[in-house]
């Protein structure tokens, strides 16, 4: 997991975080990475909130996912301003994004924006229990046959 040193930390969740930034900042939105991929599509949209100098924006990785190595890397890369997962859970935060459902997000007490994160992810396909017809063409042997002995 990623270490970090309490008094940094002190100074990103603590009292004096906000009269020792260099602007001030009203609102605290934290984004919550479970992944590179969810990582990346975070960046897409993180944009709109960048430009809004009341915020001030924190990031996370979740635990617990198979493929979460290499995004506290890319959050190291990128210099974000990254806190450990516990201190998200145990601290409050004005909003949550994040591009991914899995994991403890439950433990969040804060105010939660799940985006999108890759195509089909909000399709809804019919799913039927017992039944291994296909949903498009049809295969079945009878047609097939019927069709072949009608030709002259």
């Amino acid at each position: 997991m990623i270490s970090i040193d309490q008094r940094w930390l002190q100074a990103l969740l603590g009292p004096e975080g906000v009269s020792r930034s260099t602007r001030v900042a009203s609102h605290t939105v934290l984004v919550v990475v479970h992944t590179v991929t969810t990582l990346t599509r975070l960046l897409d949209v993180l944009p709109a909130f960048l430009g809004d100098t009341r915020l001030r924006i924190l990031y996370t990785v979740i635990d617990g996912s198979p493929f979460g190595p290499g995004a506290a890397e890319f959050l190291a890369d990128i210099g974000a301003r990254v806190i450990p997962w516990e201190s998200a859970v145990a601290n409050h935060f004005d909003l949550a994004v994040a591009a991914g459902r899995s994991g403890d997000l439950h433990l969040l007490s804060t105010p939660l924006v799940v985006i999108p994160h890759g195509a089909g992810y909000n399709k809804y396909r019919k799913q039927e229990t017992g039944n291994r017809k296909q949903e498009t063409g049809n295969r079945k042997a009878g047609l097939w046959v019927r069709a072949r002995s009608a030709r002259p």
